[in-house]
């Protein structure tokens, strides 16, 4: 395999980071059109607890910018598979041959868990995270709660999007392990402290101990089922 100087592989990540944004750009523009829509499902989960709760702007432009921000987000979102092919042709060159063939699986399995990321975000995470961290205000400190949509939509976007991708970890560690990168007896060392990593990264993307704790739980999981997964990859590497 031919190795290309540096200031081609820069060229090469900087024309691969313009398609991605370019996408993302595109995607975002069309995505305003339903925005309102999309910003209507995400209340329903605080609503669905709490259906007298009042949602309020805190200045004139708030509501402006609520509907730019949900549309960056789906945009990001409906970018993903141009994201995973764009991160894996730029890897692409220092994989084998038979795990070159790997790029429509791999994309698919992408696929299906950055969406299985979003729905446990959405159907798991934030009713516990948003009854939580709601019913302090109502249940305890008895106070009627007026949420600012500016920080409730950023709130829940943050949590979702994060999800989505901190579900691709199975398919970073794969890509990492095949290219040489990253060997399978470092990310067996790196067990105890990913615990730790893991919990700052919910510490990062949330406010709560019990949000964070959400977060934290699958990604150990996730990475204990990466590690097994590129275990028997490695095996089967090896067989004749």
């Amino acid at each position: 395999m031919e190795k290309k100087p540096l200031i081609e592989h820069l060229e090469e990540l900087r024309r691969r980071l313009f398609v991605i944004a370019l996408s993302i750009f595109v995607l975002s523009i069309a995505s305003f059109f339903f925005a309102q829509d999309i910003y209507e499902v995400l209340k329903y989960p605080a609503l669905k607890y709490y259906p007298n709760l009042q949602f309020v702007t805190l200045s004139p432009s708030a509501a402006f910018f609520v509907l730019m921000k949900i549309s960056l987000i789906a945009g990001i979102v409906f970018s993903f598979p141009v994201i995973f092919y764009e991160v894996w042709k730029f890897v692409e060159p220092a994989l084998l041959p038979k795990e070159k063939k790997m790029l429509l699986p791999l994309l698919g399995a992408g696929i299906i868990l950055f969406t299985l990321g979003v729905l446990f975000a959405y159907f798991v995470v934030l009713p516990v995270a948003l009854r939580f961290l709601i019913g302090i205000g109502i249940d305890v400190l008895k106070v009627t709660p007026m949420i600012s949509i500016d920080l409730y939509t950023s709130f829940i976007l943050k949590l979702i999007l994060a999800f989505g991708f901190l579900f691709q970890l199975p398919i970073v560690m794969y890509i990492l392990t095949a290219a040489g990168i990253v060997r399978l007896e470092t990310w067996k060392s790196w067990r105890k402290p990913f615990i730790v990593i893991a919990f700052v990264l919910g510490a990062i993307i949330a406010p709560d101990w019990m949000t964070q704790t959400l977060i934290a739980v699958p990604l150990i999981v996730l990475y204990e089922l990466s590690l097994r997964f590129n275990e028997y990859l490695a095996k089967r590497r090896v067989s004749p």
